[in-house]
């Protein structure tokens, strides 16, 4: 009998802050690429709609790491067709875990099509141990980290 080797995902949860920045900033870029390094990632993938064009993380993939990125979060166009319970909700802190799971499952999706043998995800931290069900069940290997501190400011998020 002959066994199909795993693939691999290392999920990296963060405050989408980090994805905004520009410059990246450096603990985070350095935390990023050891984990690349240390899971010898084939594909980059993130959650970046509505992120800046070419956001920090792209730019790494690209021009530091030589691999290739992928946003695997649904397009605007694709957001407005889903119904976001939140927008009707008298609460701001209101969560649609129907819209959630939709999204999350779009990217386990996303990941397992491109993935060949070892992917690194960046997504909210609110998504990680969610969308690393998803991915087990899709049989990957998962490994899950949350950054969540700014080091270089010494705050929690």
């Amino acid at each position: 009998m002959v066994y199909k080797k795993m693939r691999k995902i290392c999920i990296f949860g963060v405050h989408h802050k980090y994805q905004e920045e520009t410059p990246i900033n450096p603990y985070f870029r350095q935390h990023l690429c050891e984990l690349a390094k240390h899971h010898q990632i084939d594909y980059l993938l993130e959650e970046a709609t509505g992120l800046p064009p070419n956001s920090c993380v792209e730019v790494l993939a690209k021009e530091t790491l030589g691999v290739q990125w992928k946003n695997v979060d649904l397009c605007r166009e694709q957001r407005k067709l889903m119904k976001d319970a939140a927008d009707s909700s008298i609460y701001d802190t209101f969560q649609d875990l129907d819209l959630h799971e939709c999204r999350e499952w779009v990217w386990a999706v996303r990941t397992s099509a491109n993935v060949k043998n070892s992917g690194l995800l960046v997504c909210g931290i609110c998504h990680v141990l969610s969308l690393a069900e998803k991915l087990r069940w899709l049989n990957f290997e998962v490994e899950a980290h949350v950054y969540a501190r700014r080091r270089d400011e010494g705050v929690l998020y």
